[in-house]
């Protein structure tokens, strides 16, 4: 079995990377240690999914390349103009993928690009009113 765990957006600069996360998305962030490691977990409602968060450490270095992290939002083009509002730049513009939603990707202050997607919204059913 592989499933996913736990997700680290790697920091050089945790507060600066904590404040614009926290701007990005308008969450509520705080600092923890674990063993030693400086962490910013991020609030999730399922404890069964898996965790997100900022860390910091000398192993870990912020790029654009490699693995790309797609959150998923309820308003794209808010979340873009608040990634660029709190200083990040826009990796890619909103596009749409009929029948499945809309994304987007902005890279963060320390050059970590992150996917956005916005899933289409599901039609209502039609009724009969005969």
């Amino acid at each position: 079995m592989v499933s996913i765990n736990i997700v680290e957006i790697p920091s050089r600069r945790l507060e600066r990377a904590l404040a614009f996360y926290a701007r990005v998305f308008e969450v509520e962030l705080e600092i923890s240690e674990i063993d030693g490691q400086r962490m910013v977990f991020f609030p999730q409602e399922d404890p069964a999914a898996p965790s997100l968060a900022l860390t910091e450490g000398d192993d870990y270095q912020p790029s654009g390349e490699g693995v790309r992290l797609y959150l998923t939002v309820d308003d794209v083009e808010s979340v873009l103009a608040r990634a660029v509002d709190a200083g990040g730049e826009i990796a890619a513009e909103v596009d749409v993928v009929e029948g499945w939603g809309r994304y987007a990707s902005f890279r963060d202050l320390e050059g970590s690009v992150i996917g956005i997607t916005e899933p289409e919204p599901e039609a209502a059913p039609e009724t009969d009113a005969g």
